[in-house]
């Protein structure tokens, strides 16, 4: 407790509205760019490749299935067919963790090559920049009238620069991220440096094709299915861990039972009257999981043709300003006095290639979103 009284309101004095600005003279000056660690080519598919052999989730969940010697064929009695349901179940639910984690890495793959190519950008920028401040500068040391441009290109440079040191960030945050997911040390020198090219599918999508592919090929519905066809007297105890499992709120509910004796004709006939419970819950969360699952394909599919659309619109931009630099080219390349101009177009141009970069990585992590609610990235 304090032992002074504390002050009221009305004791405290009133006063003008100063907020005192940060003291920023001892910033420096920014940073020169550090000298480059060096790369490492990966291609797409081996990022999957990786992040699948490598994901922690699914190897803990397969760690963690012991199986009794004497095998786990689904045909033999007692211990062999509740080991085949726990296998069958960890088998299900490790390809859908590979499958998140497969998912995880590709899209931190595609960001580091925005931010990659975007970083060749940015140099050509400021190389842009740079001439058209040397230009402008001349002309106001000759007393034209270019005060204001040269301010505003000074400007533009030192934004340029920060801009730099973004990227340069955000490449070593993404690739410390992938670098995990792939089990690769963090620490390890060197950057991941993408080796494919994006190319963009000029065919669309079909919603309904891609909804039946995902509800056959989803690892969720599958493991669901398959228990559905193992609940027997057997496996009764075992399924029933399994619903609580993708469930959790039936376990504060449910029964508990040990796995039931097939010698004895009451408890046979108590577990088939429970197998057959089971079965319909089964059934029912079945439903409603298609019901879910097919909704976030097709949000999905939907996701990825806004996408395409907005690369196609991206690349008319970029062919628009493509088109401008050509004719300044040629009109330069006649005498015309259009070089000032014709940077300026460069320029442009160099922000419509980062805004149709920015683009198709955007479709291709859409295409990824739309491969993993189909469950198709964790391989066979």
């Amino acid at each position: 407790m304090w032992d002074s009284p504390q002050p009221k309101p009305a004791d405290l004095p009133l006063v003008e509205r100063i907020v005192p600005p940060p003291d920023v003279s001892a910033s420096g000056e920014p940073s020169a760019p550090p000298p480059s660690p060096g790369y490492y080519q990966l291609t797409a598919d081996e990022c999957r490749d990786l992040a699948c052999r490598n994901s922690a989730a699914a190897n803990l969940i397969e760690s963690s299935v012991v199986v009794e010697a004497g095998g786990c064929l689904p045909h033999f009695a007692g211990r062999d067919a509740v080991d085949y349901l726990r296998i069958t179940a960890a088998d299900y639910l490790s390809r859908e963790a590979r499958n998140r984690s497969a998912a995880a890495a590709l899209t931190l793959y595609y960001r580091i090559m925005e931010l990659e190519l975007k970083a060749d950008v940015l140099t050509n920028s400021a190389e842009e920049v740079d001439a058209l401040l040397k230009s402008a500068t001349a002309l106001d040391d000759q007393g034209f009238k270019a005060a204001d441009e040269v301010f505003a290109l000074k400007k533009k440079r030192v934004e340029l620069t920060g801009e730099a040191a973004r990227l340069r960030s955000g490449i070593g945050r993404l690739n410390a991220e992938l670098k995990s997911l792939l089990a690769i040390d963090p620490g390890t020198p060197g950057l991941i440096l993408p080796a494919d090219q994006v190319k963009v599918v000029p065919d669309p999508l079909d919603p309904q094709l891609a909804v039946q592919v995902g509800l056959a090929n989803r690892s969720d519905l599958n493991l669901i299915r398959s228990v559905t066809n193992a609940v027997d007297v057997r496996t009764l105890g075992a399924a029933k861990r399994v619903l609580a499992g993708l469930v959790p709120v039936l376990g504060a509910v449910s029964r508990p039972t040990g796995e039931p004796s097939v010698l004895s004709p009451f408890v046979d006939g108590v577990a088939k009257a429970e197998g057959c419970a089971v079965r319909r819950q089964l059934a029912g969360l079945l439903q409603d999981r298609e019901r879910e699952a097919a909704k976030d394909i097709r949000s999905a599919v939907d996701e990825w043709a806004t996408a395409r659309d907005l690369v196609a619109v991206a690349r008319k931009k970029f062919e628009l300003d493509t088109q401008r630099v050509d004719d300044l080219k040629k009109r330069s390349e006649t005498g015309a006095a259009v070089e000032v101009e014709l940077r300026r177009a460069r320029l442009e141009l160099l922000k419509t290639e980062a805004d149709l970069i920015s683009a198709v990585v955007a479709w291709k992590t859409a295409d990824v979103k739309a491969r993993e609610a189909m469950g198709l990235l964790c391989g066979p």
